[in-house]
């Protein structure tokens, strides 16, 4: 009866013990996961950056530094302390070497930390969502360039309000295919006439104006790639007529 309680007792040590290791192994590879999460910091998506990282410290339980001051019980700090520690480290990761020196030296608390962040980040993202929205203003059809190469650069435009929380009127196909028609050159004329009776067609069904749903970007492009060959082929027969004559 000793022998199978001593046994047992080793058994059941041996078995706690792998437990707690592959635990403990799976705990930290979650925590790597996490952290892996956060995008790496750059000049223009510090909005992004900082709502992943909260979010990340909020889930490993170690934002307590960010939310409250230094305590002065030991107990309390014990938990502020790690919280502090690991929150640097983390943001020190997430964070490529070059742009390390934009916090101070004496910087001690992730607090502080992410506000010298903020405070740099800020003035760039707002200089960068400037720079965005006058694209905005100023997208319009270059000489020569095809459709998809508009839509290409639309869409491109598009991402870029969407990672500086812009409103983004490109983020509907049909809205973007929309916007696109209304920039074809006059050389597109029948197309542009076409969308216009459709246009008129859909209010009179609907009895409102349309927001972007008349065509997909990809029925856009296969109508203009018809519309070019059209036109192409017009060109060429205009040559021949002049050539013949």
């Amino acid at each position: 009866m000793l022998n199978v309680s001593v046994g047992y007792k080793v058994y059941l040590t041996t078995y706690l013990t792998l437990s707690f290791s592959l635990f403990s192994v799976l705990g930290y590879t979650s925590s790597l996961s996490n952290v892996d999460s956060i995008p790496m910091l750059s000049g223009s998506n510090f909005s992004e950056w900082k709502e992943h990282l909260l979010l990340v410290l909020a889930l490993m339980d170690l934002d307590l530094s960010l939310m409250t001051e230094r305590p002065s019980s030991p107990k309390e700090l014990k938990h502020w302390d790690r919280s502090n520690r690991v929150s640097i480290m983390i943001m020190k990761i997430r964070i490529p070497q070059g742009f390390r020196g934009v916090v101070p030296d004496d910087v001690t608390t992730a607090k502080d930390f992410l506000a010298s962040l903020e405070n740099f980040f800020a003035k760039n993202e707002e200089a960068e969502r400037s720079r965005v929205q006058a694209e905005s203003s100023s997208m319009s059809y270059i000489e020569n360039e095809n459709v998809r190469e508009l839509i290409m650069r639309m869409k491109t435009l598009g991402a870029k309000r969407k990672r500086l929380g812009i409103n983004n009127i490109f983020s509907n196909d049909m809205m973007l295919a929309h916007c696109a028609v209304k920039m074809l050159p006059l050389q597109y004329i029948s197309l542009k006439n076409v969308y216009s009776c459709l246009e008129g067609k859909f209010v009179n069904e609907n009895g409102r104006w349309h927001t972007g749903e008349i065509w997909s970007t990809k029925e856009l492009i296969s109508r203009c790639d018809m519309e070019e060959e059209t036109l192409r082929t017009e060109i060429a027969d205009e040559a021949r007529k002049r050539e013949q004559g």
